[in-house]
């Protein structure tokens, strides 16, 4: 029978992006109770059924889970369910990026248990409207299906602290569901005993208010009080003393509206703090004060603080995102070195200082915009061993060493910055900016036809003045309801940039039929797929749906459980008796075919 072929550029690097391998590391995090040893990604887990990718990996890269080595039964994407078995469940997961794969294999023990218990290991504990539930409060055991006795910590509370009175915090495992109470009051406000403590915690008053100056002895998540009371009288609560909470065993700190300052060292050497509420009016943050805090992942410092001080979050390994405010001026000394897990930060424009090493060893730093300076420290980035983009404007004092000594690094400057003698000294690529220019760092090419294009991995420098600028006020013109290669315009006010885009449209199979009831003729040798029936009434597709009534797309790619194929012909004749559709669009497959 007569076929009309279309041929797909692309389709060696498809082809060879599922046969060979390349060496990376992918970028995903996973949830607490799964560790990572080697290439080994392994939890135990309470019960049996189907375990949602998204909560227990996150990443924006491709993946797929498949049941063994031989790839008889698999999963895609984030989105998917892992069937699980009581016993060992044994899969290998492979993350794909940019024609790059690493398998990690994925081991999932599952337990039955028959009944568990709830130890209240703190009943006196209260809570106040809105708090986080404290985990270190109980106990929980099971009994396994063969008699044995475990500690479960891999459980997800079920509560809701939004009214004073009783309230109750209930744990399913495994079909089995126990509950228990505590009280919520409106907030916590504690009384002090003679010598000025009250829950472990001691305080100083002063005329009219509280500081707090001892809490090393707390544990586990602490709400900060707003307002103690002494002899009957309220003080409100404005200050953390200096090393108030040293070495303190806190996992979680709320800290209220009130309290302005926190003073130096107060939460330094806290290995297992994870996360900080600071509150919207503080105005005071001292050096040190979340020193080799290791385990704290995310840090938001309020509007209105215009100083990060030296040392403030140095040595805090996991921290992974720092929100700075729009009233910053400077970065004190070391305020971020060795923040090893930082991979980016948003430095704002008002920022005038960045003192010596202030985010040296910085080694997940991968770019750095800075809008203008007055001073940038010695060693200020050395030792960011990932640091590929570098861009700056106008800085009056530039101290020594600033960039580490790395390859694929390219530094963005105006024509005559000083900058230029530090890239010169490390071997960077110096791209040199006059004002009203731009330069497209990131520009993604390709993405799924049923996703938007990916603003959010678009990158475009904007030199305005002497400051320098990520460009945020942009759109992507394209074709909708189009795949294949496509033509692209970047608009901005004064900025606009034509290129070209591939939309790929990949239909999944059923043997060989895919969502809408489209059949082909598959080559595994080649990879190639022939469209060779269309049904007289066509299904919607579960991949994507045109806007436009009637139009059927012809996919550029379609996946079944033996790897990629490439749909590179249609039969004559196959759309001739379909009913529900008046248009066809067929994938622009190369470059020249626009033309």
């Amino acid at each position: 029978m007569k076929k009309i072929y279309f041929l797909l550029l692309t389709l060696a690097l498809l082809l060879v992006g599922c046969k060979e391998q390349t060496l990376y590391t992918p970028d995903f995090t996973l949830a607490d109770g799964f560790t990572l040893e080697k290439d080994r990604i392994s939890a135990t887990l309470i019960g049996s059924g189907d375990l949602a990718v998204s909560d227990f990996l996150q990443t924006r890269e491709e993946i797929l889970i498949f049941a063994d080595t031989a790839g008889d039964r698999y999963v895609k994407g984030t989105d998917a369910l892992i069937p699980l078995n009581v016993g060992e469940n044994r899969m290998v997961i492979r993350f794909l990026k940019d024609g790059m794969e690493k398998e990690y294999d994925l081991h999932i023990t599952c337990i039955a248990i028959r009944s568990f218990e709830i130890e209240l290991l703190k009943p006196e504990k209260t809570y106040h409207v809105g708090e986080v539930f404290d985990r270190s409060t109980i106990k929980v055991t099971a009994q396994t299906e063969d008699g044995k006795t475990i500690t479960v910590t891999d459980y997800e509370p079920e509560y809701e602290f939004s009214s004073l009175g009783k309230s109750t915090v209930g744990i399913e495992l495994d079909g089995y569901y126990e509950s228990f109470s505590v009280m919520v009051t409106e907030e916590y406000t504690p009384t002090l005993d003679e010598t000025l403590s009250a829950d472990g915690v001691r305080y100083e008053l002063h005329e009219n208010v509280a500081i707090l100056i001892d809490g090393t002895d707390k544990e586990g998540f602490f709400a900060v009080p707003r307002t103690v009371f002494f002899e009957g009288k309220a003080y409100p609560l404005t200050e953390i003393a200096p090393r108030a909470f040293e070495n303190a065993p806190l996992t979680g700190i709320q800290i209220p509206n009130g309290v302005q300052r926190i003073a130096d060292e107060a939460f330094s050497s806290c290995r297992s703090l994870e996360w900080v509420e600071l509150p919207e009016n503080m105005t005071a943050i001292g050096t040190y004060a979340f020193a080799d805090c290791k385990a704290l992942r995310a840090i938001e410092i309020p509007e209105g603080i215009q100083t990060i001080e030296d040392g403030m979050f140095r040595g805090c390994e996991a921290l992974a995102v720092a929100v700075l405010p729009e009233t910053l001026t400077e970065i004190g000394s070391r305020a971020f070195a060795g923040c090893t897990s930082l991979s980016q930060i948003d430095l704002p424009q008002s920022l005038r200082v960045i003192g010596e090493a202030a985010f040296e060893n910085g080694k997940a730093l991968q770019q750095i915009v800075i809008g203008s300076l007055e001073a940038l420290g010695d060693r200020a980035f050395f030792g960011c061993e990932s640091l590929a983009v570098f861009a700056a404007g106008d800085i009056q004092n530039l101290g020594a060493d600033i960039l580490p000594e790395k390859s694929g690094l390219t530094v963005y400057m105006r024509a005559g910055s000083m900058l230029l003698i530090e890239a010169e000294r490390v071997g960077a690529h110096a791209v040199f900016m006059k004002t009203g220019d731009h330069e497209i760092v990131a520009l993604p090419t390709e993405f799924a036809i049923e996703n938007e294009y990916p603003y959010e991995e678009t990158q475009i420098l904007h030199l305005d003045g002497g400051k320098m600028e990520w460009l945020s006020n942009y759109e992507i013109l394209y074709p909708k309801d189009a795949c294949g290669y496509l033509s692209a315009t970047l608009k901005a006010e004064d900025f606009e940039h034509a290129f070209e885009i591939f939309v790929v449209y990949t239909e999944d199979l059923a043997l060989d039929t895919d969502t809408r009831g489209i059949r082909y003729d598959l080559d595994p040798a080649t990879g190639k797929a022939t469209l060779v029936y269309v049904p007289e009434w066509l299904k919607p597709s579960k991949i994507y749906r045109p806007e436009k009534e009637g139009l059927c797309l012809i996919p550029t790619t379609l996946w079944r459980e033996d790897g990629m194929y490439v749909v590179v012909a249609v039969e004559e004749g196959v759309f001739d008796s379909v009913q529900n559709i008046t248009e066809i669009f067929s994938p622009i497959l190369t470059p020249q075919e626009k033309n």
